[in-house]
């Protein structure tokens, strides 16, 4: 009793869930395309009728053909039944070809549509769902099934629709003729049904318990694609231990679904034969009534017909529906993904900070560790940032320096104290405006494959492209000088992937990455080791220029190069998560204590 209790719960929950996505999607599609959905469903809601409508008339035109039989003469009767049986075979074929057509067009709308709020979706996550394992998971089953689910799950609503309108007609009809013989068929066909549901859970049931594996599979398979990976495979003579690997995790996953796909194999073969009995069950008590003069041959030939066509359209309702619910659990991750609950809570109406000055920024007495860890990465950390202040950040990987960073962005909150930029707790502030006064280079940047004006452009995308300031952001960075080699110079293509490109160097990529962060002109420029990859002549120069911005642009410098932190106004020491230095260069010098130590050590490399 708890069982069926239990399956009847879930049944009730997977219909509920099935519903609301349904309408959910027939919303946001409805906003936008009611002409073209309206019409699709009135071309499948005709269609409906149509097949009933053809065997119906067919039977018409027996039974007369039956009555007139050897007379020889061609009946008006006649002409009229053949008529109707030629309307009702020519206008299905019409309407399936206007079908078809409306199908490719909102499906290339559903595409277009989901792929941008899919994409959205996943940008628009904050940056500690994306480093955890469960989001990752989702993230991963949403980038590989999202989209075309979801246009399979929306068009596949027509099919639906007109299963339903089928089964109603041919279940009229049968009863009329024989309520038991409908609810035979009816029995012997609802196998089919759970069969699909639960065909449909054991797909989804392995995407999310295999979701790691699916996720490694992807993330080991990137090394066969980029120039630098392909070298290294070579070099380390690694190519076939990674395609075992690869191998290997393709295998571990198919090899669920091959087992799933072997029980929906022997249900399939049950399910089968049960309803093929119930039919001919059927077609014998009709074929009885006929021979016992109770029905005419051209209504036995209606019965059959609708025999034929409430199999087809209960087959066609339940193996839709199971496809439904199996692409519905797919559709229920796209808005799990889009209504992923945010830990940093961003306020509807933030207050704004004055974008055209720049802000006093403090960190007051502030803890912070990242999910899963009792350790925290900074504790009881404080410090003030002057406006217009050169403030560089130095320390032993993993001191905390970048996470200073990524609370400056809020990124993260901190678990104790309060970040306080320009008077307002950043938990209160409109981001947006906050975001607007940041520039960023962080260790690991994107490179973009675009032209070489677009890729440093893209710092500011909020005006119109102002090459003369792309030129003087490409010479802040020391990026000028091998965009002026090229033949195209600004106008040239990035990335050998594409027709006429050039492939920048890693040291050029950063150069250009710089640059970008340059033309964004902002007040709070943030570098992390932006100079990591640069050699030493142009890093001097960069950082040359970086002394000379105007007085009123804060820089936090992240850096191991104490040749580019010495000439910051103020240089931080961070140590287990707190502040153990701060001053001058020369100051620090004086304390002799880690600042100086490390100096030390990093100046006897280059004696």
């Amino acid at each position: 009793m708890l069982m069926d209790e239990k399956k009847q719960k879930f049944s009730i929950s997977v219909l509920k869930e099935l519903i609301k996505n349904t309408v959910r999607l027939s919303r946001i599609v409805w906003r936008e395309e009611r002409m073209l959905i309206a019409g699709t469903g009135v071309v499948y809601l005709i269609l409906s009728f149509f097949s009933f409508a053809q065997s119906g008339a067919m039977a018409l035109l027996i039974n007369e053909l039956v009555k007139t039989a050897g007379t020889g003469s061609f009946t008006a009767n006649v002409f009229f039944f053949l008529i109707l049986v030629i309307i009702a075979g020519f206008v299905p074929s019409i309407l399936n070809i206007s079908a078809r057509y409306f199908e490719k067009i909102l499906s290339f709308f559903l595409e277009a549509k989901f792929q941008s709020i899919v994409l959205e979706a996943q940008a628009s996550a904050e940056i500690a769902a994306h480093e955890n394992v469960e989001t990752k998971n989702l993230l991963n089953r949403v980038m590989e099934n999202g989209t075309y689910r979801i246009e399979n799950f929306v068009v596949r609503q027509y099919f639906v629709l007109q299963n339903i309108l089928e089964v109603v007609i041919a279940s009229i009809v049968l009863a009329w003729l024989n309520p038991w013989i409908f609810f035979l068929i009816f029995v012997g066909m609802v196998p089919e049904l759970i069969n699909e549901v639960t065909y449909g859970q054991g797909v989804w049931g392995i995407f999310q318990s295999k979701g790691e594996v699916k996720r490694k599979f992807y993330d080991t398979r990137t090394h066969f694609y980029g120039v630098s990976d392909i070298i290294e495979l070579k070099l380390f003579q690694n190519i076939k231990y990674f395609i075992g690997i690869i191998n290997d995790l393709f295998k571990s996953f198919q090899d669920e679904q091959k087992k799933n796909e072997r029980k929906k194999l022997t249900r399939d073969f049950l399910v089968f034969t049960l309803s093929q009995i119930t039919i001919v069950v059927a077609t014998i008590w009709f074929i009885t009534q006929v021979i016992q003069g109770e029905m005419q041959i051209g209504t036995l030939t209606f019965a059959i017909a609708s025999i034929a066509g409430l199999r087809q359209a209960l087959s066609g309702f339940f193996a839709n529906i199971g496809r439904q619910y199996e692409d519905n659990l797919f559709v229920t991750d796209v808005f799990s993904l889009i209504d992923l609950v945010p830990t940093v809570q961003i306020p509807e109406n933030g207050k704004k900070i004055d974008t055209k000055k720049t802000p006093e920024i403090i960190f007051d007495n502030v803890t912070f560790s990242y999910l899963g860890s009792k350790v925290p990465v900074l504790k009881n950390f404080s410090l003030t940032i002057r406006p217009g202040e050169k403030l560089a950040v130095i320390g032993v990987n993993g001191a905390g320096k970048t996470t200073f960073v990524k609370l400056l962005c809020r990124f993260y909150d901190p678990q104790e104290g309060n970040i306080i930029v320009g008077g307002i707790n950043l938990k209160e502030m409109d981001l947006k405006s906050w975001y607007y006064q940041i520039g960023a280079l962080f260790q690991e940047y994107s490179n973009y494959h675009f032209t070489v004006k677009e890729s440093i452009g893209i710092g500011k995308t909020d005006v119109p492209l102002l090459l003369e300031q792309v030129k003087k952001s490409a010479e802040a960075s020391e990026a000028h000088i091998f965009i002026e080699e090229w033949e195209k110079q600004y106008e040239q293509q990035l990335s050998t992937e594409y027709s006429e490109g050039k492939q920048p160097s890693v040291g050029q990529w950063q150069k250009l990455a710089l640059a970008r962060a340059f033309y964004r002109d902002p007040n709070v420029l943030i570098l992390d080791e932006p100079t990591s990859s640069i050699d030493a002549e142009a890093e001097a120069k960069i950082f040359k220029k970086l002394e000379k911005l105007p007085k009123n642009k804060t820089v936090i410098l992240i850096s191991h190069r104490f040749s580019t932190v010495r000439q910051a106004d103020t240089i931080v020491v961070i140590e287990d998560g707190k502040i153990a230095e701060k001053g001058t260069h020369k100051e620090l010098l004086k304390l002799k204590k880690t600042y100086a130590k490390l100096f030390a050590l990093q100046a006897k490399g280059y004696k």
